[in-house]
């Protein structure tokens, strides 16, 4: 005959390892949380962020901007231009070309005819892109003179 009280205690020993052994479970898979949590926090970017760097180069990458070079070949003066509500510092010309920078976008389909004015004196104004075969000299400018362009079309990248 087995001893009631015994058997009692094997009971309570099976009962003890049972609620051990959740506990025990539950300190594992937090440590493999844990472990997850910092294989992923020390890696790479995600695909995810990836593309949405991606996406932002893309509409960087877009974004020709409206530019003219303007300079002098033997004149000299003082200028500055206006377009779509845009006023320009004004620049002394000098032989060396400096960039006129508008603030419109280039079109990237078809042709935008905007007309540019320029304020200033200046003698031998010369006009120049960097990306077409523009070019444009203005003899003499006495207070203001206003031409008209066609942006021709460009995409980024």
């Amino acid at each position: 005959m087995q001893d009631p009280a015994g058997s009692n205690q094997a009971q309570h020993q099976a009962q003890g390892q049972r609620k051990l052994s959740p506990v025990i479970a539950g300190v594992g898979a937090a440590v493999i949380a844990a472990a997850i949590t910092v294989v992923v926090m020390t890696s790479g970017p995600t695909p995810q962020t990836s593309s949405q760097q991606a996406a932002s180069t893309s509409r960087e990458c877009q974004f020709v901007p409206r530019k003219l070079l303007v300079s002098t070949t033997n004149g000299g003066g003082t200028v500055r231009f206006k377009a779509s509500g845009f006023v320009s510092p004004t620049f002394t010309l000098t032989n060396q070309p400096q960039a006129v920078v508008f603030p419109l976008p280039r079109p990237d389909a078809v042709p935008a005819p905007e007309d540019i004015t320029i304020e200033g004196n200046a003698t031998d104004l010369v006009l120049t892109s960097e990306v077409s075969e523009y070019r444009r000299v203005f003899d003499r400018v006495v207070g203001s003179s206003t031409f008209s362009v066609q942006w021709k079309p460009m995409k980024g990248c």
